[in-house]
């Protein structure tokens, strides 16, 4: 805790704290503005050098982005394990505010939920039979090899009138399974532990020096036990204005995959004759006119309503596909993919591309995962920290990681095995189609539904997937646009007028990046995410020391006067509410 002299200068520095809040604001708000004149007026060469940062990142840095996730992910392990777990991220007497279902619902919903179901069939589908620049490094030349030949069987024998059953119709081998098992495993490690480790060491460091050490709701905050009161001049701006650039790529490529899905729900119901800049366009100002207006509800009413929500309807999708598909294969591919990734998650988590093909796959993959998951970490890890105070470190830990791991072992074992299945064992190619050859990363789920239940009930489940999908793109905006407002009002409730500048920014950066890119337009928001991430990182690092030393530190200081700890922690609770 605080001696009082640490005390009463945390005391003064609220003061401060609301003249720097203009400056910082407008400081940010400039950059960005330099940023969307940037992009309008080199049009067409601003997009190449966006790739051509990727590209060099993935060249060259591709290490430093494992090597980071995994030092996250390893921390957090630490600390749920060791004894620091039992300590509370508030007061002693705190308890949680928000119930497990709640709190769960809160995490996907403006964590990875937009991109899980954008990803939902179509990754695994790509790494089990995709053999772009090499395939899935993980399986072996020949299964790769069987995949390709058993395809090629298959249409020759669909081409030649055969069914499923028939007599010279191929029969997928042991090696073909071994494929599939193996799309599986590497989609649920772009999305599992490792991944949420991220997350979780971000929301740990914000929560524990806001709640437990009265801090503000700030980047900077958890730089504090190595920096002191520097954190309020110059360089504190610095690292939240990092933080402020890192969140809007990352928030733009999510809106950017959401846009991508929602065109191709709506094409797919026969709403739209085609996908168009125009639906592009007005989808995002819709959706984040909504999330704007959401955003100045709070996150008990606006995105708790909208998470527990989208929560129970993608629990009916995947009861959808386990009636609509071959349920005891889909339960049992995913079993399997778990004991597959349990026992090679090591092996997988320190992977490091060596030659110019494997470099390619792994910056289009892995590494585009690993920089969004940096450029989210400050906007997901403090929205975590927002709705995580009064859980215990261990907790904290097990929630933000290993529940939403197994989550999304569930959500793709039962999807991805669905399209797998499919692909395999069906007489329709339309599904392997769609992701492998087309690569339609967004219309593959709906094409999913139309295969497995032609009619009503494909009607009805697209409509199902297109709610969720502009849910889960509402809650990403809306609790996007909150946390940029905290991190220039460090960490108190932003004003309305500022809520709304930052959910219009979000829009329109996102309207930008979509328009210039054309065709490349996801892969210049991809590159954009992961460029935005890697200044990041260095604070990361700083902020991991920061909340080692600080609670290493915790049984030896002494409480000289609790109340004023509950004093400064109830004002910040108040603003946050």
């Amino acid at each position: 805790m605080y001696t009082d002299d640490e005390l009463d200068d945390l005391i003064a520095k609220r003061g401060i704290l609301k003249g720097l809040n203009s400056t910082l604001g407008i400081t940010a708000i400039s950059m960005v503005a330099v940023f969307i004149l940037y992009t309008i007026l080199l049009g067409d060469t601003a997009s190449a050098q966006f790739l051509g940062l990727k590209s060099w990142i993935e060249q060259t840095l591709g290490w430093y982005y494992i090597a980071v996730m995994m030092g996250a992910f390893l921390v957090c392990m630490y600390l749920m394990l060791s004894k620091a777990g039992t300590i509370r991220l508030g007061q002693d007497t705190d308890r949680p505010e928000f119930s497990n279902f709640a709190w769960f619902s809160m995490l996907f919903g403006c964590g990875t939920g937009a991109g899980m179901l954008f990803f939902s069939m179509s990754e695994p589908l790509i790494h089990f039979a995709s053999g772009w620049s090499g395939g899935n490094p993980f399986l072996t030349a020949e299964v790769k090899a069987a995949v390709a030949s058993f395809f090629q069987a298959k249409e020759t024998a669909l081409a030649a009138g055969l069914l499923p059953g028939d007599e010279g119709f191929p029969v997928p081998n042991d090696l073909v399974a071994e494929a599939a098992a193996g799309g599986l495993k590497l989609t649920i490690f772009h999305w599992g532990t490792v991944a949420w480790g991220m997350y979780g060491i971000v929301g740990l460091s914000l929560a524990y020096f806001a709640f437990r050490r009265g801090l503000p709701l700030s980047i900077r905050s958890a730089l504090y036990p190595l920096f002191g009161n520097r954190i309020y001049g110059p360089l504190g701006h610095t690292v939240d204005i990092l933080a402020v650039l890192g969140t809007i790529f990352g928030i733009a490529t999510t809106l950017g995959l959401g846009v991508e899905q929602i065109g191709s729900g709506l094409v797919s119901l026969g709403i739209l004759a085609e996908k168009s800049q125009t639906v592009t366009v007005v989808s995002i100002l819709v959706v984040t006119g909504i999330a704007t207006f959401s955003a100045t509800t709070g996150v008990a009413k606006g995105i708790k309503i909208l998470s527990e929500l989208n929560t129970w309807i993608c629990i009916v999708i995947l009861g959808y596909f386990l009636m609509a598909s071959n349920a005891n294969y889909l339960i049992a591919s995913t079993i399997t993919a778990l004991g597959e990734y349990v026992s090679e998650a090591v092996q997988m988590s320190l992977w490091t591309a060596r030659s110019p093909d494997e470099r390619t796959w792994q910056g289009g993959w892995t590494i585009f995962y690993w920089g969004w998951w940096i450029a989210w970490a400050p906007f997901v890890g403090m929205f975590i920290a927002r709705i995580s105070r009064g859980r215990t470190i261990r907790e904290f830990v097990l929630g933000v990681m290993l529940v939403p791991s197994m989550v999304a072992l569930i959500w793709f074992g039962i999807i991805g095995s669905a399209g797998i299945y499919e692909g395999i064992y069906r007489a329709d190619m339309e599904i392997y189609n769609t992701a492998v050859n087309n690569w339609d990363y967004a219309g593959t789920l709906y094409k999913a539904f139309e295969v497995l239940t032609p009619g009503a009930a494909a009607t009805i489940a697209k409509i199902a997937a297109l709610i969720v999908v502009v849910v889960f793109f509402v809650t990403s905006a809306d609790s996007g646009t909150l946390v940029l407002g905290r991190l220039l009002a460090f960490g108190r409730r932003p004003p309305t007028q500022q809520r709304i500048i930052w959910g219009i920014l979000l829009g329109v950066i996102t309207i930008i990046i979509l328009l210039i890119g054309g065709k490349e337009a996801l892969k210049a928001l991809q590159a954009a995410s992961i460029a935005g991430a890697l200044p990041f990182t260095f604070v990361l690092i700083v902020m991991v020391l920061g909340l080692l030393k600080s609670i290493s530190s915790e049984n030896s200081e002494r409480i000289q006067d609790e109340e004023k700890v509950r004093e400064i922690v109830a004002e910040e609770i108040r603003d946050l509410s």
